[in-house]
Formats: C-alpha cells, structure tokens, sequence
C-alpha cells in the first residue's frame, strides 16, 4: 500500500483541527502517515468450521494488541514486535447446567496459539515477516481457552467451538496485550485472564510469571473479566509497568464507583510492586467501567503515554492519547478508605488524600480521521518525536444471530441448555449463531506514525 498523509490536505487548508480540537497552524499539528499492516496467507489462523464460505482462507491474523519497537536497520527501514490476543473469539450465550448458568465465548480455532509477529515496515509498506508462538516452560505451545474455575487467573466461563461444544480448559492459557523488551532481549507480556505479567525467552518460551497473590497485588484479581492488564512497558531504569483495562470491579460493587484504574510497578530484580491511580474520565462516561485503557508506553521513568478510549454518555468512540506521569503519585499498596479500597469511593473529596497521576491531552485520535474502535497498541521511536499506534482486529470476525422470532438480538440474550436447545427470556427460541466477517473497517491492522511538533521533554 503506498505511504500517504492523513494531513496532507492540510497544505491546501493551511489550517486544521489540533489535537485537543481546538483550530491550530499546520505547523503546530503532528504529520500522520498510515500503514495498512499486510499478513501473508501462511499466517492466517486455520479455520474448518461450519461458516467456513465465510473465511475461506481461514482467519486474518491481526498483531495489534500491543506493539514495542525492534529495531531500526541501516536502510531505514524498522521492525516492530506486535501481538496477537487470545485468538478469534466472540460473546456466546449462557449456558445453563443444572443449576448453575456459566457465561461463555465462542473460539472458533480453538487450536489458536497466541503470537508474536514482527512488522517490517519499508518504502510505504508494513508486512508481517516472521511469527514467534508463545509456549509454556516446557516449550508446549499455549492456547488462548480460559483457566479452570477455582484456579488464578479463572474468568468462569466456558468455551465453545462454533458447533457449541464445550472445548475445555487450558490452566497456562493466556489472553495477551501487552508486550515490552527488557534489556537482554526478553519479551514480557501482561494478559487479561490472571491478569498476569510474564517474561518470555527469545523464542517465546516462558520463564517466569507473576500473578495476583503470587508476586503481583492480591487485589489486582478484582478486574473485571477480561478486562486484566491492557497494557505493559518496561522503563529505562529496567522497572515493568502493566496497566488494568478498566477499573477494578471488587465484589461487583466498584465499576460503577472507581474514580481511577490502576497502574502497576514490578521491580523484575526485587520483586516488589507499587501501585499508582490513573484518573479515567469517569465524567464524559455513562458509568466508570466503560472507560478502557488501550496501552501503555515508557517515555522515561516517571511518564507515560496511554490510550484511554470507550464510547462516551453521548454514545461517541473516543480514542485519546494522554501523558501520564506518576512522580508524585500515591503508591496504593496498603491504602483503604473507611476500611475499603478507594475503588469504592465515588465523592472525590474523599480521595483527596490520595495523590493521582497526573495526565495532558496529546492526541485526540478521532479529530484526525481514526475510525476503529480498538487502538491496541502504542510505542515510541528513539527521536521521542514520533508515536506509533496500531489497533485490534478482531480477526476480522464477529459473532451474528438471526432469528425470525426475536429481532435485534445478541448471542448473549439467549441460553443454551444441555440439551442443545435454546430459551430466549425463559421461552423457547430457535437462534441461528454463525461467525462472520466483522465491520469492513475494523477488518485490518494498521499503523500510524504520528510525528509530533517537538520532541516530548
């Protein structure tokens, strides 16, 4: 795909919308360039399930769920390490057992391991060159299936194949993010599930893991389902920093209260941990939980860049890249409130003795034509001038129901019985759940390089 501007109408313009969408100069405004991330047909995941006519060359693999920087060659061209998540999933309906009802997600290539791939970028062109699978200390490859229930890590829900087979567990099962390079050379990478942080070799073999209560803060276990560690980055001084999604949900009780989310400090080479609230937007958001940290990147030691997006009260996607610093933010470890962590404290004042990070607007990503709802990924090149962004996705599928009898509906509005039968608000429903192609806009992966004025300090 040829290199192209996203602001070169901007010449003819000579004004345009700045970054906190105020009108600004040109020259004040960052230059834009995207990529359209191609994979090789070797790379697609591998699928033969019954909506096969839909992807009859299997999967589009997308990298975007975080991205770190490689190299930079001699010829100018750059390599980037991206990540997959867990592989092509999609909500499923409840299934009822007995008594008991368990919430449950389609894997449609259950077979998926979860995936490094690196992005060659050259002359106007990205392209997925080479993949490293991610395997468990034994050098067995991983799959993306959740934890056992009862187990760190456990999400309680069962997985399906699109056939509506219960496929199992897998205990090393990781749903991943984040990705960072530690100074040997070693990948770490945060998930979802745990939320777990853990250090991989170069040929993505795992050496160590941390989670909740084991290495990691006991009350990191609190997130949301699949909303864990969004994010990782590791900082010049060598200390790891991962990022939760959304603020933690304890008991149930805080999505709707938290003020902040939370970012986590690891000391590899100590393995003490520190924890530090990151304000979210809680008030453009219908309600604290739908905020959604998309990354995190190590400017230096003490700042950050990070993506925080989500659809706003006005049922707008927002896509934001802010400048977080933690200097002299309030380590949480330890910190309660009338006997209760902060997440449930929603009156402000009462938090006044908790130090936030502190955040600045940099890029509004929407205000320069950013149309996808998962900016996954963000990095940064040695200039310190240019930020690099990528999104998730999805594979390129989505889940779709068609029912005669009940319309508007989502796969998680029915439940699925033992049996193999359906119920629809407790009456009997006949739903047809196929996987499809998702939105013709968040089908791809791309890259944008997003050089701005002058160099962050």
């Amino acid at each position: 795909m040829k290199r192209h501007s996203f602001l070169s109408w901007a010449v003819a313009a000579v004004m345009t919308v700045s970054a906190c969408g105020s009108v600004a100069a040109a020259d004040d405004s960052p230059k834009i360039t995207k990529y359209l991330v191609t994979v090789p047909q070797k790379y697609y995941v591998q699928y033969q399930g019954p909506n096969q006519q839909n992807f009859p060359n299997g999967f589009l693999a997308g990298f975007g769920s975080a991205i770190v920087l490689k190299a930079i060659n001699q010829d100018g061209s750059i390599d980037f390490y991206g990540i997959t998540d867990r592989g092509p999933n999609g909500d499923g309906p409840d299934y009822q057992s007995g008594l008991e009802r368990y919430s449950s997600k389609f894997f449609p290539a259950p077979q998926f391991q979860p995936r490094i791939g690196v992005i060659h970028v050259k002359d106007g062109k990205a392209e997925v060159t080479s993949v490293i699978g991610l395997k468990d200390e034994k050098g067995k490859a991983i799959t993306g299936l959740p934890i056992e229930p009862g187990l760190v890590g456990a999400t309680n829900e069962l997985a399906l194949d699109d056939r509506f087979t219960w496929l199992g567990y897998d205990n090393n099962g990781m749903d991943t993010e984040g990705i960072a390079l530690d100074a040997g050379g070693n990948f770490w990478i945060c998930d979802e599930y745990g939320p777990f942080i853990a250090q991989y070799d170069k040929q993505g073999k795992l050496l160590k893991k941390y989670a909740p209560g084991e290495g990691l803060p006991e009350v990191m276990k609190y997130r949301t389902p699949n909303r864990g560690f969004e994010g990782l980055t590791v900082a010049p001084n060598g200390l790891i920093y991962a990022e939760e999604q959304s603020p933690l949900d304890i008991g149930g009780k805080t999505g709707k209260t938290a003020q902040f989310s939370r970012i986590v400090q690891l000391d590899p080479k100590t393995g003490k941990t520190k924890m530090f609230a990151y304000p979210v937007d809680v008030e453009v958001y219908k309600s604290p939980k739908d905020a959604k940290i998309g990354d995190i990147y190590a400017v230096s030691n003490t700042q950050f860049l990070m993506i925080e997006q989500g659809k706003g009260k006005d049922k707008q996607m927002r896509n934001l890249i802010y400048l977080v610093d933690i200097k002299d933010a309030t380590d949480l470890t330890g910190i309660t409130i009338d006997g209760k962590e902060p997440e449930f404290t929603a009156d402000k004042s009462k938090l006044s003795g908790i130090k936030f990070a502190e955040k600045r607007l940099l890029i509004d990503l929407r205000a320069y034509g950013w149309n996808i709802e998962k900016a996954e990924g963000i990095t940064m090149l040695p200039d310190k001038k240019t930020i690099v962004v990528t999104n998730d996705n999805d594979f390129a599928m989505t889940m779709e129901v068609a029912d005669r009898e009940n319309k508007n509906t989502e796969t998680t509005d029915y439940v699925l019985h033992e049996d193999g039968t359906f119920t629809y608000k407790d009456k009997p429903a006949n739903p047809l759940i196929h996987v499809v192609p998702n939105k013709e806009a968040e089908q791809n992966q791309y890259i944008w390089f997003i050089e701005l004025p002058e160099p962050l300090p």
